[in-house]
Formats: structure tokens, sequence, C-alpha cells
């Protein structure tokens, strides 16, 4: 019985720092007790209320970021890997925003027995899953940009569409495989749950580990790989890669514009070009910022079963991990915002997507000087 409650409360632990979008951290601890949780005012309202709503906000925003990378003429590897990481951030956040709105906004704060691990599905495993990739596809987009920027020949070479689209599919199998094996080391025990507020009682589930598995050392390997594959490493090749691009960056943009020094279109397309590359970086950039923060509070998390030397206390860990959590979420929509800022090709593409129509027939009249230009301005961009 002792080895079944400590699995428990392990589970839950490993539930908690694991899920992106899982905000409620200090509430999960306490989901072991057959009634309801006293649920702190400022969890109900960024559950309830502020992640569905930013779900709306970057489905919108990252449709739009679809819609235009896809509009654009030359549909090549740097497209394909920002439509990956658009879809990736959308749906760690869309996945799990609707079970928050019905837990917290609608005051629901028990599933029923049947649908505990769908619901952990939807809202745990598959937006965890979609967030790893994301992480990765980022340090994709930044090795292709290095590669373009410091070995342009090996980039021709190797980051066509086609090699692109493979190494997508090949990093959402391994993100599958790092973290699907949780869905099928847990158990699920019904019990009828007890709302006080409502004065009545459900049959919803709790959580713990397979009998025949050490829970404590399963997460320690397991957080281990997390932070060592997913949160630290993917930072540390950012940094470098970032100051290996910015380094070169500006050598290559001067041999470049001494080549095209005659040609106006060239020169636009080496601009544009930079300016890709450097959206390119401040969005791996922001990646860094919001991910090393969470990578070092859960080695705080973790370093009590590894070291056993307890360095904050739960409590403090899970309201950083919310404060880490809500900066993460409150990013995703800041790569509609680089791309607006930073690509006139984007800008351009948005505007012709929004105002074509209007627009289309006085274009008609100056198609051939308008569309060389668009031509020459897109071909150089990966």
């Amino acid at each position: 019985m002792r080895h079944n409650t400590e699995a428990n409360q392990t589970a839950q632990l490993l539930d908690m720092i694991n899920t992106t979008m899982n905000l409620s951290s200090n509430v999960s601890s306490e989901m072991g007790l057959h009634v309801l949780p006293d649920l702190k005012g400022y969890l109900v309202i960024v559950n309830g209320y502020v992640v569905p709503i930013l779900a709306i906000v970057v489905l919108i925003a990252n449709v739009i970021v679809i819609l235009v990378l896809r509009r654009q003429q030359t549909y090549g590897a740097s497209q394909a890997g920002l439509v990956s990481v658009a879809i990736s951030d959308t749906l760690t956040l869309l996945l799990p925003a609707p079970f928050y709105f019905y837990q917290y906004a609608l005051h629901h704060y028990y599933v029923d027995y049947v649908l505990c691990e769908p619901v952990d599905w939807i809202s745990i495993y598959l937006p965890t899953i979609t967030h790893t990739a994301s992480i990765w596809l980022t340090v994709l987009l930044t090795a292709q940009r290095y590669l373009y920027v410091c070995h342009p020949f090996v980039a021709r070479e190797l980051c066509t569409l086609r090699n692109t689209t493979i190494s997508i599919a090949i990093t959402y199998v391994i993100a599958c495989l790092t973290h699907l094996v949780r869905a099928f080391v847990m158990d699920y025990y019904q019990f009828d749950y007890f709302d006080p507020t409502r004065n009545t009682s459900a049959t919803t589930c709790d959580r713990g580990y397979k009998e025949w598995l050490n829970p404590d050392t399963y997460m320690g390997v397991y957080m281990m790989i997390r932070i060592v594959l997913i949160q630290f490493v993917p930072c540390i090749v950012l940094i470098v890669l970032n100051v290996r691009i910015v380094h070169g960056l500006q050598d290559v943009v001067n041999k470049k514009m001494r080549l095209h020094n005659k040609s106006e279109s060239s020169i636009s397309a080496v601009k544009e070009n930079t300016r890709v590359t450097i959206m390119i970086v401040f969005m791996a950039a922001v990646t860094l910022l919001v991910e090393l923060p969470s990578g070092i509070i859960l080695s705080f998390y973790v370093s009590p079963y590894i070291t056993n030397v307890e360095v904050f206390d739960v409590n403090t860990l899970n309201s950083m991990q919310i404060i880490a959590n809500l900066v993460i979420i409150f990013s995703y929509p800041m790569n509609f915002f680089i791309y607006c800022s930073m690509s006139a090709e984007f800008k351009q593409t948005l505007y012709e997507l929004c105002f074509g129509c209007c627009n289309s027939r006085k274009k008609n009249g100056n198609l051939g000087n308008n569309s060389t230009h668009h031509y020459e301005l897109t071909a150089n961009n990966i």
C-alpha cells in the first residue's frame, strides 16, 4: 500500500512538471485526495481564461502565418520549417485549452473515469510531444541558416525541401518515442469524487505507476533525458549557432553586395535574405530565453531524487514553474510579430493575401515589372 501511495505521488509530480501547459502544478499533487481541492483564484483565472484566450490568438496568428508562407512563390526548406514550428506551437496550446476552460472556467474539477485516459492523451502527452518537436525544429531551422551563411555550397546539397520534410518527420517520430512511454506505464484507479461546493459526487480516477515499475528510478531517468535532450542541449546548440551566424553574416552580406552592386533587384534579394536570417536568429533567441529557465527549474525538481539535495521546496518550485510556463505560452504569438517586423516578403505576401482581390486589377497593368522583381526577391530566399 505504501508503494502505491508513493507511486501515485510521484506520478502526479511527473505529470505536473512535464506538461508544458500544466499551469495548475500546485493543484496536481492534491488530486489524490477524494475531495475537491481548494483552488487558488489565480489558477482559475490563468487556466480557465488566459490559456484559452491565448490559444485562440495563437491559432489565428499561426493560421495566417501558414497561409502566408504557403502562398509565397518559392516554398522552400525554411518555409517548411517555419510552418512546422507554427503547427507545433499551435497544437501545444490548443490541445489542452478546451479541457482547462471546462475544468477551471466552468468549475468541473473532475473527469469521468472513462474519459481520464483520453483526456490525459490530449491534454498532457500530445502537447508535450508537440512542444518537444517545436524546440527541436527551431534548432533545425537555425542549423539550416547556419549552413546557408557559413557553408552555402553544403547547404545547397543538404537543405532541400525534401530533406527538410524528412527531417521534420523524423523529429516528430523521435519526440513521440521520447514521451509516449509515459502513457504505457500508468494505471488508472476508479473512485468516487466528492464536490462539497455542489454537494455531489462523481466517479473519477486517480493515477499511479504500474506495480512492476520503480517510480523514483523511472522519473529520474526520464527527467534526465528530458532535461538534457529537450532543454539544455538544444539551448547550448542554439547559443553556438546564433553566435556563429551573427559572426559570419556581415562578411557574407558584404561579399554579396559587392557582387551584385549594379543590380537593384539582386541587392533587394540579398537584403531580404539577410532579414530572414536575422528573423530566424531572433526566433532561436526567444526559444532560448524561455526554455532555459524551465530546464533549470526541472533540474531543481529532479535533484532530490538523484543527489538527495533539496534546493527549493515543492511549493516554491510550483510557483516558479507556473511563471516559466506562462512566459513560454506568451512567447508563442511573438513569432507572428517577428515575421511581420523583419521579413519584407512576409509583409508583402500578407498584404496580397488580405487585399489581393481589391488590388488585382491595378496590378495587372504593371505585371511585368512587379512579377520580375518578386521572383528575384524570392528566388534567393530559402
